[in-house]
């Protein structure tokens, strides 16, 4: 960050959208530590990151304060207290100390006592069967298909809750943490709030969640909270994660073959190898203690940093040929599920979901090959990078 470097990260450049990663390369190169201007310290290398994040000397960032502080903006001329601020009060990646080590507990013991192996294999079978006769397909709507049926056999969703409502609400929900969110998409994130407060069951999930939170002085918004980012969190990564992985695999025959003939030890090289190439979360930000000295250059205590995540992923000096995918690169140290404390709790399901999923997945859609036509279509969000869609025909 020496003021010279004509290199800054610009979500609003051409094409950024469409491939953030030549950005992020200069940006490690030529300027890795820069000052937007709101003051936060954005960090790009892997070797300033991958501290922080598990570092004890660093703190999550408080989504709700972050919308309380745009309630006046967000609602103009009106009292009205912003919704999504408390339908965001309890989601685990913006806690801290020791509401967050106790509720990442209870959540935990509740998410893996599913049979997760059982529920992919039995997703994975649906949606083949229900994508059997298409002639062309989408893949991000067929992964979105698998997720959907996963989450509905776990989480517990009422009759009401349509494929495409729970698609619209889980993407509004991941909008909800982005930067430069409009006025009116805050308004339509809140309405989508309030419109979810019935959209989980009594049973399954939310009964086990209030048997582990017994003592915890929770209120019916702070379950709906933890439900609502319990959705977001394991449908948006999932879904980004796979679809790409897929339309990686499809556009390589070489990889294609890998997966083919892949058995289970290969299996699992290659999907970490895809979950740190798709890198669906972008950025997360930390919040120092403390002052702290990064490169000889110094920051104060409740500096925000905003940390580079998928250009860590990509980082030349930890990882070989990091714009491909290497399916038997056995050394990979990636961020993409985080690190320390706030390291994704979904992480093992995510996993899974490759293990049991990804081969069957692409001896089904080996009869598909790339649409040309139609290009790759990515949604303009900037924490989370998202597919929106990736065409497909059979050949």
């Amino acid at each position: 960050m020496d003021g010279k470097s004509t290199i800054k990260w610009n979500p609003f450049a051409p094409d950024y959208f469409n491939d953030p990663y030549p950005i992020y390369a200069l940006c490690r190169q030529h300027n890795p530590i820069q000052k937007d201007s709101f003051g936060n310290i954005l960090l790009f290398k892997y070797r300033d990151i991958a501290p922080i994040l598990d570092s004890t000397d660093f703190e999550v960032s408080s989504l709700v304060t972050y919308f309380e502080s745009k309630e006046s903006y967000i609602f103009k001329n009106s009292p009205q207290c912003p919704f999504l601020a408390k339908t965001t009060s309890k989601w685990l990646m913006y806690l801290n100390g020791d509401i967050h080590r106790k509720l990442r507990i209870a959540l935990g013991k509740v998410l893996f006592s599913y049979d997760f192996d059982r529920l992919i294999q039995e997703a994975v079978k649906d949606s083949v069967n229900h994508f059997q006769d298409y002639q062309e397909l989408d893949l991000v709507h067929f992964s979105k298909y698998f997720i959907f049926h996963i989450l509905g056999q776990f989480i517990g969703l009422k009759d009401f809750a349509s494929f495409e409502k729970v698609v619209e609400y889980s993407n509004l929900a991941a909008r909800s943490q982005d930067i430069f969110v409009s006025k009116q998409m805050y308004l339509e994130i809140n309405q989508c709030f309030l419109w979810g407060k019935g959209l989980f069951s009594e049973t399954g999930f939310k009964a086990k969640l209030v048997k582990e939170l017994d003592g915890f002085e929770f209120e019916e918004d702070d379950y709906y909270s933890i439900l609502a980012v319990t959705l977001m969190a394991f449908f948006e990564t999932s879904k980004d994660n796979l679809a790409l992985t897929l339309h990686s695999i499809l556009s390589n025959p070489s990889l294609k073959e890998y997966v083919l003939n892949a058995d289970q030890k290969a299996i699992k090289l290659v999907s970490e190898e895809c979950i740190r190439y798709t890198s669906p979360l972008q950025f997360t930000v930390r919040i120092s203690k403390n002052e702290v000295i990064i490169h000889g250059q110094q920051f104060a205590a409740s500096t925000r940093f905003v940390l580079g995540i998928a250009s860590a992923n990509r980082d030349e000096e930890i990882f070989e040929s990091p714009d491909e995918i290497l399916p038997n690169r056995k050394v990979n140290p990636h961020l993409a599920f985080g690190a320390g404390a706030h390291l994704c709790l979904g992480a093992l399901i995510a996993r899974k979901e490759m293990e049991f999923g990804l081969k069957p997945m692409v001896e089904f859609l080996q009869k598909f090959n790339i649409d040309s036509t139609q290009p790759l279509e990515w949604g303009n969000q900037i924490f989370m990078r998202t597919l929106e869609r990736a065409m497909v025909k059979m050949h």
